[in-house]
C-alpha cells in the first residue's frame, strides 16, 4: 500500500473514530433522558419513552457499524458489546401496555351498625392497620362497661383518643389526636394508680388530653372535634325523627372516620401538587399543617367502604391549605 493510500485509510479510520465517539456522547444523553422519563410514572410518559429507546437503538446500530469498519484493525480479541435483547424490550413493552386491573374492593364485614361498645370493638377489628383499645381512665378496661375512653392507633401515623360520655357507652364527649410516640407516654405515665376517669385529666406525667407538641395533630384534633359534633347532631336528628331502622352510633361514625385518615400523613395525593404537608407559619414554632382533611358528611356504609379500602378515600383542601 503506498503511502498516500495510508493515509487516506488512517484519515477515513480517524473519521469513523470520531463519529463513533459523537454517537456514543449522544447515547449517553438518551440515556439519562431515558433515566429521568422513568422518574415520572404513568402513561403520559409512555410515547417520550418510545421515542428514546427509538433513538436509542439508531445510535448503538450507527456505533456498532463504526465497529464493524474498525473490526480487521482492532488488535485480536477486541469487542463491542452485544446489541439490546429486543425481545426482552418488547415483553417489557407488553407487560406495560396491558390494562391495569381493578383493585380488588374489600367488603363491609358486618350487616349493620353495631350496638354495643363490645361489638363496635370486634367489627373495627377488620380495619387494616388499626387497633381499637378500650381503656378505663388510662389502663386498659377489663370489660367494655368499664371503658370510659377508647384509644384508635392508626399504623404509626398517629393515635387518637375518644372520652365517652358515659362508661361503655356510644356517644364519643370528646376526641384528641396525638403522635403514636405522645401516645404512649401518656398511656406509660398512667400505668398504676387511679384508673378513673379523672385520670385521663389530671394524672401526673403527660396527659392523654394535653394538646399534641406537633401542629399537624393538632390540626387533625380540631378536624376530629368537627367531625364529632357533626355526627352528634346527624345522631339527635335521626332520633327526634324516630327513624325505625337502628341507625350507626355517633362513635363508630368517628372511629371510622379517624380510620379513614390513617394515610393522610403517608400517602401522596395527586391533589396540593402532591405534597403531604404544608409549612405552618401561623403556628408558635412553626411546623407542618395538612393541605388535606377527609370528608365526614358521609353515611355509615360509605365510612366503612372508605375505612376498607385506601384507595377509595376522598379528600378535600383544608382551609389551611387554602391561604
Amino acid at each position: 500500500m503506498s503511502a498516500a493510500a495510508a493515509a487516506t485509510d488512517i484519515a477515513r479510520l480517524l473519521d469513523i473514530v470520531q463519529d463513533a465517539q459523537h454517537r456514543l456522547t449522544q447515547l449517553e444523553a438518551t440515556a439519562k433522558g431515558l433515566v429521568d422519563e422513568l422518574a415520572s410514572a404513568g402513561a403520559a410518559a409512555m410515547p417520550r419513552l418510545r421515542e428514546l429507546l427509538a433513538a436509542a437503538d439508531r445510535l448503538v446500530a450507527a456505533v456498532q457499524a463504526a465497529g464493524s469498519e474498525l473490526a480487521p484493525r482492532l488488535p485480536a480479541g477486541s469487542a463491542l458489546p452485544a446489541a439490546p435483547n429486543h425481545a426482552a424490550v418488547e415483553a417489557v413493552w407488553a407487560r406495560q401496555l396491558q390494562p391495569e386491573r381493578e383493585p380488588t374492593v374489600v367488603p363491609i364485614p358486618v350487616a349493620r351498625p353495631a350496638a354495643s361498645l363490645q361489638d363496635l370493638a370486634a367489627s373495627l377489628a377488620a380495619l387494616p392497620a388499626c387497633r381499637l383499645q378500650l381503656l378505663r381512665g388510662r389502663t386498659p378496661a377489663q370489660q367494655s362497661g368499664e371503658a370510659t375512653a377508647v384509644l384508635l392507633r392508626c399504623g404509626r401515623a398517629f393515635a387518637a383518643v375518644v372520652h365517652l360520655q358515659r362508661p361503655g357507652g356510644m356517644e364519643p364527649l370528646r376526641v384528641g389526636v396525638l403522635s403514636a410516640a405522645e401516645a404512649d407516654a401518656a398511656l406509660s405515665d398512667g400505668s398504676g394508680g387511679d384508673s378513673s376517669s379523672s385520670s385521663l385529666l389530671c394524672a401526673g406525667g403527660r396527659s392523654l388530653w394535653a394538646p399534641s407538641q406537633h401542629a399537624v395533630f393538632q390540626q387533625l384534633s380540631a378536624h376530629a372535634t368537627g367531625a364529632l359534633e357533626h355526627f352528634l347532631q346527624q345522631a339527635q336528628r335521626a332520633q327526634q325523627a324516630q327513624q325505625g331502622q337502628a341507625a350507626a352510633s355517633p362513635l363508630e361514625l368517628l372511629l371510622l372516620w379517624l380510620a379513614t385518615c390513617g394515610d393522610l400523613i403517608s400517602r401522596p395525593s395527586g391533589s396540593a401538587g402532591g405534597g403531604l404537608l404544608l409549612a405552618d407559619t401561623v403556628a408558635t414554632g412553626g411546623g407542618a399543617v395538612l393541605p388535606l382533611r377527609r370528608p365526614y358528611q358521609l353515611g355509615w356504609e360509605q365510612l366503612w367502604t372508605a375505612a376498607l379500602n385506601p384507595h377509595l378515600r376522598r379528600a378535600e383542601p383544608t382551609a389551611e391549605a387554602g391561604d
